[in-house]
């Protein structure tokens, strides 16, 4: 097999991102396979910098040390507040959880951004991310007076940009880029899908997924309700994102963007895509997770590989256009 470039489309989740980590952790490893373009959202967006900046430095070693050294700063950055609160956290049952909708960072976060601005000081070089042979970064964020979604590529690319995509509202003080407030990306787009394809309409699209197009209870506390509207957000962006997709596809002459997916709500129990784990910080989980995402990816490649350069590994009106847009594709 020739070598192939594969783009990536890496969701946010919080915690959940480690998962992430790991997939990318494998896919290094595959001499045969480039990455090209990066599109990555709150926790994607954080793995993308550390990926474009760690391969840009040193290849593909350099990518994997970049993206082991973001997460174990994440986890020391998070561990006080982690301490404090562990009497009243626990999956599922966390006090703290359950107040969170009913407080804003305005009041419980007087640092706002700065620690994920020193995290991305030590992973996230600006210019090494505008090398030739770096991996393009795109993150998206919203702009919190306008509704609107902004995607920042290589040529306006910045730490403000990368912290606004992650700036989840009701855990930071909205990230100001230009005088405007942004918020987390994912309510929009998560991610953005076309910067992957923009301009060349033959490549191959990996998206690593987060969040779970369904799921089976109806939620109940403060912190569960508000999590599934956010997600629903997410979801509603992509589906209209693959449509977009797929339409291109089924119209345009020679027109091949080949999706494939590595899912771990499709991969991992119910108690690892509960929605407290998103905001649970340490080591430990961070490396379950990693290896979740790495096993998974070896499994992937096993069964895919050879799709790679040749067609899509999912069915995507299958999977994402006929349960949420009835009628599509027409026959």
């Amino acid at each position: 097999m020739g070598r192939t470039v594969l783009n990536l489309a890496l969701q946010g989740g919080g915690a959940h991102g480690a998962f992430t980590w790991g997939v990318l952790d494998r896919l290094l490893e595959e001499d045969e396979i480039d990455i090209g373009r990066i599109s990555g959202t709150s926790a994607g967006a954080l793995n993308g910098a550390a990926l474009a900046t760690g391969w840009a430095i040193d290849g593909r070693e350099g990518a994997k040390s970049n993206l082991a050294l973001l997460w174990r700063k994440v986890a020391e950055a998070g561990a006080p507040m982690t301490l404090l609160l562990l009497p009243l956290r626990k999956p599922g049952l966390g006090i703290w959880d359950d107040a969170m909708p009913l407080l804003s960072p305005y009041q419980t976060n007087p640092l706002a951004l700065e620690p994920l601005r020193f995290i991305l000081g030590l992973v996230a070089d600006m210019d090494a991310m505008k090398r030739a042979d770096a991996p393009q970064l795109f993150v998206n964020a919203v702009n919190v007076h306008t509704g609107y979604s902004r995607v920042f590529g290589p040529q306006n690319m910045s730490v403000e940009a990368i912290m606004a995509s992650a700036c989840a509202p009701l855990m930071f003080q909205a990230a100001q880029i230009d005088g405007e407030p942004y918020w987390d990306g994912s309510y929009a787009g998560n991610p953005m899908l076309w910067p992957l394809y923009d301009g060349t309409l033959d490549t191959d699209i990996l998206m690593v997924e987060l969040t779970p197009l369904r799921r089976p209870e109806t939620p109940t506390t403060a912190k569960n309700i508000l999590n599934r509207i956010n997600e629903i957000a997410s979801i509603n962006a992509l589906v209209s994102e693959m449509r977009a997709l797929e339409q291109i596809n089924r119209s345009v002459p020679k027109a091949s963007i080949r999706m494939h997916v590595i899912s771990l709500p499709d991969s991992t129990s119910a108690l690892e895509t509960e929605p407290s784990i998103k905001r649970t910080v340490g080591p430990g989980l961070f490396e379950i997770l990693r290896r979740e995402g790495y096993a998974v990816c070896e499994q992937w490649l096993a069964i895919n590989r050879n799709q790679l350069g040749k067609a899509s590994s999912i069915d995507i009106a299958q999977r994402y256009l006929s349960p949420y847009a009835p009628g599509f594709p027409p026959a």
